[in-house]
């Protein structure tokens, strides 16, 4: 059986397992250390209190997640956020984050208080530029070796996305 829930800091441990592939391996977060199952509970709790934490769930056991979180703390800074999604690297190819955020966004939209999403994406990382601008995200910003991680510097790329556009109802996916 498969869905898609909320988490909570019970779920850390099986998030910290999908997380820490992609800290060790790979260049699309840059934290370069995997944070410990207790980090990502808290993590857990400070982002749901004011953001959706949905997990997808098959046959008990995480095996993606995407969230939304502060993009900057100051308070002009209260009405944009930044999504970010992660599945488990033998899931790539199952369309969850595409399904994931598609209920994500359906969330976000009912809310009023955010209007501006912003998906900061390492590059290269050509699926995952893909699914943003599947749901109408657009590279507004590209910025050169910002990041280093792996003994390489790192450009990272901005993406901008009002939770509403003009003529479009929906954020399903074209």
């Amino acid at each position: 059986m498969e869905f898609i829930r909320e988490v909570t800091p019970q779920d850390a441990a099986q998030l910290q397992e999908i997380y820490a592939y992609y800290v060790l391996n790979t260049t699309f977060t840059t934290e370069e250390e995997a944070p410990s199952v207790q980090e990502m509970a808290q993590r857990v709790e400070r982002i749901t209190q004011r953001f959706p934490w949905l997990g997808y769930e098959s046959d008990g056991k995480l095996i993606g997640y995407c969230y939304t979180d502060t993009f900057r703390t100051r308070v002009a800074w209260h009405r944009t956020a930044e999504v970010s999604v992660y599945v488990h690297p033998n899931c790539v190819q199952q369309h969850i984050g595409k399904r994931m955020y598609e209920r994500l966004f359906k969330i976000l939209q009912q809310q009023t208080e955010i209007h501006t999403l912003i998906a900061s994406i390492t590059l290269p990382n050509e699926k995952s530029i893909r699914l943003h601008e599947s749901f109408g995200f657009i590279k507004k910003a590209h910025l050169p070796e910002v990041g280093f991680k792996f003994g390489c510097y790192m450009d990272v790329g901005l993406w901008h996305r009002p939770v509403h556009l003009p003529g479009r109802h929906s954020f399903a996916s074209e």
